[in-house]
């Protein structure tokens, strides 16, 4: 899900320390748990049967999972501290418009926000792809752990503490097939509109919240994730191709909301053919992250095991 939290600042944002960038504002927009849960379920029925037996046999946890970093989020707890809300907003999202060039390959995202402040950038762009790679990585290393770790209780806390970072890694991936997280209009059209994009700010939970649960079930969603996984080797490349293929669909994403806007009543074919292709290029990336960091994780001197 893309929120609507916006940095407060332009850049006394990059000149402090990641743990301190405070986000004003609630944002209620979201592919919504149903958006979610559809993407999460579609990515475990494609799982390679050679995938490791407990992973697979979890399949309605992961799916449960999925919303759970929006679950996260809410005015109660902001109220007592916002540090939670505030410090991970902007791994929801990456505004590319706001990216510097050679940014995105920074190493890490402390590294990113260094090479934003000396290319002069006011604001932040966000840490989806960051976000995505960190968590991907965590999961390939605990699968090298458990591929070494002898049977018994220790073996069992490892795959449980596989399955929770793959289920909320889920949503990071699904987050980025909506165009919405990777852009400045993640919620209406904001500066020149020559076209005539609505700039309403409902538009992202018209489309991902109110439209998906009224018009979108899990069987037009499966049949459109390719059924052969592919593994991303290089795995920074794959994330931000993902990312970059998501933001391509942007004007597709507003055009047809200028057609018939995105709400509960809307009976376009195209919009449920965009819609769906959306949630199911999230599960597939899901499903082929979750098989990546199982392939890429065989020790180099050790046999693999299931």
């Amino acid at each position: 899900m893309r929120s609507v939290f916006r940095y407060p600042s332009p850049l006394a944002a990059v000149a402090v320390l990641p743990a301190s960038l405070l986000l004003l504002g609630l944002g209620g927009a979201r592919w919504g748990e149903q958006g979610h849960k559809m993407a999460a379920q579609a990515a475990v029925q494609t799982l390679p049967a050679e995938m490791p037996g407990f992973f697979r046999a979890a399949g309605d946890q992961l799916v449960w999972l999925n919303p759970d970093p929006d679950r996260w989020r809410g005015a109660e707890e902001s109220r007592q501290d916002p540090a939670l809300n505030g410090a991970s907003a902007p791994d929801h999202y990456i505004d590319l418009e706001w990216t510097t060039p050679g940014s995105l390959k920074a190493p890490n995202r402390v590294a990113f926000l260094d090479s934003l402040r000396a290319a002069g950038q006011k604001e932040l762009p966000g840490f989806l792809p960051f976000r995505i790679v960190e968590l991907t990585q965590r999961l390939r290393i605990q699968f090298r752990q458990w591929r070494q770790m002898p049977e018994g209780a220790e073996r069992r806390y490892l795959e449980q503490r596989i399955i929770n970072d793959a289920g909320i890694l889920g949503h990071y991936v699904t987050d980025g097939s909506n165009p919405h997280h990777t852009t400045i209009h993640h919620n209406g059209w904001v500066g020149p509109n020559p076209d005539g994009f609505a700039t309403d700010n409902r538009m992202h939970s018209r489309f991902e919240g109110t439209y998906v649960r009224a018009r979108i079930t899990q069987g037009d969603v499966t049949p459109l994730v390719p059924k052969t996984p592919t593994v991303h080797a290089a795995l920074r490349d794959g994330v931000m191709a993902y990312l970059m293929r998501t933001n391509a669909e942007l004007r597709t994403l507003y055009t047809l909301d200028k057609q018939e806007p995105f709400g509960e009543g809307t009976a376009g074919t195209a919009h449920k053919e965009f819609t769906a292709t959306r949630i199911a290029a999230g599960a597939a990336m899901l499903r082929d992250l979750w098989w990546t960091a199982w392939i890429t994780s065989v020790p180099s001197d050790t046999p693999s095991r299931r």
